[in-house]
């Protein structure tokens, strides 16, 4: 009944998939964009997805694939509203920046300075920048828990985070190494709101999204309407729709971003024209050198300016910024040089978002854009739920040798590791262990395949081999602290 049920999804993602919703006019450019998303879409069983991409000012291209919500058939459209997560953090580096111009914040000032109670268990805390903050250099410590299923949405929520980060220890002394935080953006949020005088997000409504015209986009989920949300969907074999939405009002800053495609294409636009649209403009010409200018100089580390990273693709200089939370990803890339952007989200924490955006971008300078490899752990626990062990066993030897298929997978980064977690959280213990065992008699000196298996042991109670498989682990590598705890939680 499970591949049943899983194969009629399949054909139901493919036929609400096979024709995208027009907005554009179907020129050669908008065809050859339309195949290569549709095809990735069915290939990877993606509920839904939105992309639009603008070139000279210009939207070249907007596109609605699929459902908002499998379960209901609800067909995407462009205006439908999405969770960014993490694009939210370059709204915050927009509002730092802006404020700074107004000499309000000055970005290599004490974090202390703006919010005198802030404190760590680290002395090293007291050195904490705005600037180290926002290129991930402060060494504060990620969030571990979002709580999207207990949110904490009263006004006093962000300071209370905050002040209750007192007790937290720091990852390394500030500007020695980069850390990516969410923590540290939710406490750029508080210092938005404590220096402009109102609340994080109606700074962020008043100064960027009023002026951008993003009149349906929020930082606040309840303000959505109900006819334009958008369901999540997690991985558990299959898409299934997700029972949580990422809101909580302490996350907002670095998460809580509600946009949809249409209404990033104002944001995308504007910063394309350092800092105009429709001649208006919301911060200078030359905050673009400091937004855009690597500022870390950190050997085998991310280049990331303010909030955005940047990279290079094909030789063109590329600024962007991914995004995922539960059930949703999205990416925003800008190239500045050929004042090209895409804009990509989709309601399934499987989606590719950065290959879809690169793709995109590659059909639009007139290349042929590189295929969206699903991990191959994926496929194969996608089959050994459906069929069994054996039969995933005989499709990844029979996938492997096959010159056809085994492009559409990539294998370095197979993927069991992260299937494996996602089928913990989806309560499928036995079925994450066997998909653990497998990737270990690939590589049975691996000190991940090890340490991982040895966790999936822990969390189905069985604390023998737990220890055996983190204690070879760390015979491989004794400087993994992560396994280090985890064996030491055992014993």
């Amino acid at each position: 009944m499970k591949h049943t049920h899983y194969l009629l999804i399949s054909v139901l993602l493919l036929m609400g998939c096979s024709q995208p919703s027009s907005e554009i006019p179907a020129s050669a450019e908008v065809q050859k964009i339309d195949r290569y998303l549709q095809e990735v879409v069915a290939r990877h069983h993606i509920p839904g997805l939105t992309v639009a991409a603008t070139r000279n000012d210009t939207v070249v291209y907007s596109r609605a694939f699929g459902f908002r919500n499998i379960d209901k058939q609800e067909p995407m459209k462009t205006n439908n509203i999405f969770h960014w997560a993490s694009v939210s953090k370059t709204f915050v580096g927009m509002a730092i920046l802006q404020l700074a111009e107004k000499g309000k914040i000055n970005l290599d000032e004490k974090l202390i300075t703006y919010l005198p109670y802030f404190k760590q268990k680290d002395k090293a805390y007291k050195d904490i920048t705005i600037r180290t903050i926002l290129n991930h250099t402060s060494g504060i410590s990620d969030v571990e828990d979002y709580e999207w299923e207990h949110p904490q949405n009263d006004d006093g929520a962000p300071e209370r985070y905050v002040r209750g980060l007192a007790n937290d220890a720091m990852l390394f002394e500030p500007g020695t190494d980069f850390s990516y935080s969410n923590t540290a953006y939710e406490i750029l949020g508080v210092v938005i709101a404590t220096v402009s005088g109102m609340s994080f997000e109606e700074y962020i409504r008043q100064n960027i999204l009023i002026p951008l015209k993003m009149n349906q986009t929020s930082f606040i989920y309840p303000e959505i309407p109900d006819s334009l949300r958008v369901s999540g969907h997690i991985w558990n074999g299959r898409p299934q729709v997700s029972k949580v939405y990422p809101y909580n009002r302490i996350h907002a800053p670095s998460s809580t971003l509600n946009s949809n495609v249409l209404e990033m294409t104002h944001y995308a636009m504007a910063n394309l024209n350092r800092g105009v649209f429709n001649d208006v403009r919301i911060l200078s010409d030359s905050s673009y050198h400091t937004m855009w200018t690597n500022s870390i100089h950190l050997a085998d580390k991310p280049t990331i300016g303010v909030s955005w990273f940047t990279d290079k693709h094909r030789g063109m200089t590329t600024i962007m910024h991914s995004g995922g939370d539960t059930g949703f990803r999205s990416f925003l890339l800008l190239v500045p040089e050929k004042n090209i952007s895409v804009a990509v989200v989709c309601n399934y924490e499987l989606g590719y978002t950065s290959d879809m955006a690169l793709g995109v971008l590659d059909l639009l300078v007139g290349q042929e854009p590189d295929l969206v490899r699903l991990p191959i752990g994926f496929a194969f626990a996608e089959k050994m739920l459906a069929e069994g062990l054996d039969s995933a066993k005989g499709f990844y030897q029979k996938t492997g040798k096959d010159t056809v298929q085994r492009k559409y997978y990539s294998w370095p980064d197979n993927g069991f590791t992260h299937a494996a977690y996602l089928l913990f959280n989806a309560e499928k213990l036995p079925e994450a262990i066997e998909l653990l065992k497998f990737n270990l008699e690939l590589n049975p000196n691996s000190a991940p395949g090890n340490g991982h298996l040895g966790i999936g042991y822990a969390k189905s109670g069985n604390k023998e081999q737990a220890r055996r498989y983190l204690q070879r682990a760390l015979e491989i590598d004794a400087t993994n602290s992560y396994f280090k705890e985890e064996l030491q939680k055992l014993n």
